[in-house]
């Protein structure tokens, strides 16, 4: 065997989610095994191929690897609709009939993880759609130097003790000159991602979000991220097809004011938390039982 071979592959994103408009895109996932010199060679081999903008194939440790923390968009590939596989084989059909053994309370840790990432563009796009900002900002306006006094190094390090939680050390000044330097740079990376975001609008969703005052396709997804979580915690099923599509499709649409978005998420995150609590799966996934699973495959498939 001298190429890759496709285990499993699947529809994924809001086709496989029962949430597709037309203009939709059509997103693919899967799972393969390399050749023999992946594993054997002395060459690295690549973690996973980008077969087009929307289709990506995982090298199948690598997905292991994600499903066991519970990776959304990993777990959602495993438990994805029967209608929506494109390719199995006989050895991804073992892979898809383990697949309640990567499930685990940190599903609780993962998806809430991945709302709250989505929270968090929900609250920048609102600043910026409330009070957009109509400059870059100046060096001046932190009471910075025209030109720097600060080395990349120096404001690199101080970042790091700053991400250890430690306190730096030395000139109190020069400390203070520091923080707004850091400052400054930070405003500088929001002020690009607020242009980016500017020029790159979908005109559609663009005139949502000025219409319901915030993202709501990003609220869609933050709500039903923190579903399925309670979902998979409190049953131990992974519902990828939704059952609330009608719902989340309103709330994409900016049924709730921005108020009752944060109400539901509030609610759902609390419900979550408490449901990882008193889960019924187990604290992790069985390491030792994903490790000989994952070694079996891929032996299968290089005997073949």
């Amino acid at each position: 065997m001298k190429s890759p071979v496709t285990l499993y592959e699947t529809l994924h994103g809001s086709r496989a989610y029962g949430l597709a408009r037309e203009d939709s895109d059509w997103d693919y996932k899967g799972v393969l095994v390399g050749p023999a010199s992946w594993y054997f060679g002395f060459k690295a081999a690549p973690e996973q191929l980008e077969l087009g903008p929307d289709h990506v194939l995982y090298e199948l440790r690598k997905f292991v690897r994600l499903a066991a923390t519970s990776n959304p968009s990993i777990i959602e590939v495993l438990f994805a609709h029967e209608d929506d596989h494109t390719r199995l084989s006989a050895v991804g059909r073992r892979l898809l009939d383990a697949r309640r053994a990567f499930l685990s309370r940190r599903v609780e840790k993962a998806f809430a993880g991945y709302a709250e990432s989505q929270l968090g563009r929900i609250r920048t796009h609102r600043a910026w759609l409330l009070s957009p900002p109509d400059k870059p900002p100046e060096r001046a306006e932190f009471g910075l130097p025209q030109k720097p006094a600060v080395s990349r190094d120096q404001l690199g390090a101080y970042e790091v003790l700053a991400g250890l939680d430690e306190t730096p050390r030395g000139d109190l000044n020069f400390i203070r000159l520091l923080d707004r330097e850091k400052a400054f740079q930070a405003a500088k990376r929001t002020w690009a991602q607020y242009r980016h975001w500017v020029e790159h609008r979908n005109p559609k969703r663009a005139a949502l979000e000025a219409q319901s005052g915030y993202d709501t396709k990003h609220a869609l997804h933050l709500i039903r991220l923190l579903r399925m979580s309670c979902e998979i915690l409190e049953t131990g099923e992974v519902l990828v097809r939704r059952p609330d599509r009608e719902e989340l499709l309103a709330i994409r649409d900016g049924i709730w004011s921005y108020d009752e978005l944060m109400v539901q998420a509030e609610a759902l995150s609390a419900r979550s938390k408490a449901a990882a609590q008193g889960s019924s799966l187990p604290e992790a996934p069985d390491e030792e039982t994903l490790e000989a699973l994952c070694v079996s495959l891929i032996e299968e498939v290089l005997a073949s």
